[in-house]
C-alpha cells in the first residue's frame, strides 16, 4: 500500500486555457474545476492521489506550463501547487517560465496540514 500525498492548488492562463482544458480532459480530469466569471482565467486542483499517481499529476502540469505563449506579450501559464506527502513532508511546485520548479515548501506553510 502506498501513500497518500494530498495536493491542492491553481493555475492561471494568459490565453491557454482551452489547450490546458484539452491535456486536462484528455486524460483523468477529476479533481480539476474551472471557475467562471471575473477577470482571471483559471484552473484549480485539489484532489488526495496515491504515491504513483503524484508523479503524473505533476507531469500533466508541465506539459500544461509548457505551452507557449498566447500572443506577442509572452505571458507563460502560472500557478502554484502543495503537495503533501504523508511521509516525505510537503513540497511547492511553482509553475512559471514554461516549467514547474520543484522543491521543499516553505514551512509557514504547515498549517495547511494540521
Amino acid at each position: 500500500m502506498s501513500a497518500w500525498v494530498y495536493i491542492r492548488g491553481w493555475l492561471e492562463f494568459s490565453g491557454q486555457r482551452s489547450e490546458a482544458e484539452r491535456i486536462i480532459r484528455r486524460e483523468e480530469a477529476e479533481g480539476w474545476a474551472f471557475p467562471e466569471g471575473g477577470w482571471l482565467d483559471a484552473a484549480c486542483y485539489a484532489r488526495a492521489v496515491r504515491e504513483s499517481e503524484a508523479d503524473e499529476v505533476l507531469a500533466r502540469i508541465r506539459r500544461i506550463a509548457a505551452l507557449p505563449p498566447a500572443d506577442e506579450d509572452g505571458d507563460r501559464v502560472s500557478g502554484l501547487f502543495f503537495a503533501f506527502h504523508e511521509v516525505k513532508g510537503q513540497q511547492e511546485w511553482q509553475v512559471r517560465d514554461g516549467g514547474v520548479l520543484v522543491g521543499p515548501a516553505p514551512p509557514r506553510y504547515g498549517y495547511l496540514w494540521k
